[in-house]
């Protein structure tokens, strides 16, 4: 009894071999570490990647004084090029002005806070704005004044992570997702009109 006892002792202070079973223990979560940071640095990548995309679009539309259909589909293979990677991506052009009923125009409702000019999506991905579902992007617009424009470039551009992350059922990790981006910018000239577009010379 008493060499079964000294060897239960001697097993239990024998420590020889307890920095491997740490490693083995530690090894998954090393693991898990590495590829969560893995997957959020890419986010934040494609997020940043995306707004980059959005305002160099935006930036090129304020140059513009009239533009085609043509031209705003081809800004759809520019916004592609500028996000490689990306699942898919999308967008919506809109330029509108302000009119606060000091002048009348044909075809303007002067009850209208914003006159809108024209709303493209190419390849119709977006359901396009029209003249009252465009008055709800007040909240998101800056002040203007009479007669002032502005042209939004709205894109949205779907992620899937490389990794599941999650960690059984106690954190799901990243699901697919889409980064949207919101830019208005003030045209360099008047206004932005499409081609063909009435009231719009």
């Amino acid at each position: 009894m008493y060499r079964f006892r000294h060897s239960i002792q001697s097993f239990a202070k024998d420590e020889s071999g307890v920095l491997l079973a740490e490693f083995l223990l530690l090894l998954p979560m090393m693991i898990w570490g590495f590829l969560a940071l893995f997957v959020y640095w890419d986010v934040y990548r494609t997020i940043n990647i995306s707004q980059k995309a959005a305002y160099a679009i935006a930036d090129l539309l304020s140059r513009q004084v009239v533009v085609t259909t043509t031209f705003i589909d081809g800004l759809q293979e520019v916004l592609a090029f500028l996000t490689p990677g990306a699942q898919a991506s999308r967008m919506r052009i809109t330029s509108f002005e302000m009119d606060e009923g000091t002048v009348v125009r044909a075809a303007w409702d002067s009850d209208d806070r914003y006159v809108l000019l024209f709303s493209r999506s190419p390849g119709g991905a977006v359901v396009a704005y029209n003249q009252t579902t465009i008055q709800d992007l007040q909240p998101f617009i800056p002040e203007m004044d009479d007669l002032d424009s502005v042209v939004i470039v709205e894109t949205w551009v779907d992620y899937s992570p490389d990794f599941d992350i999650g960690v059984l059922a106690y954190g799901p990790g990243l699901q697919d997702q889409s980064f949207s981006q919101f830019i208005v910018t003030r045209p360099r000239t008047r206004r932005v009109c499409l081609d063909g577009t009435s009231g719009c010379a």
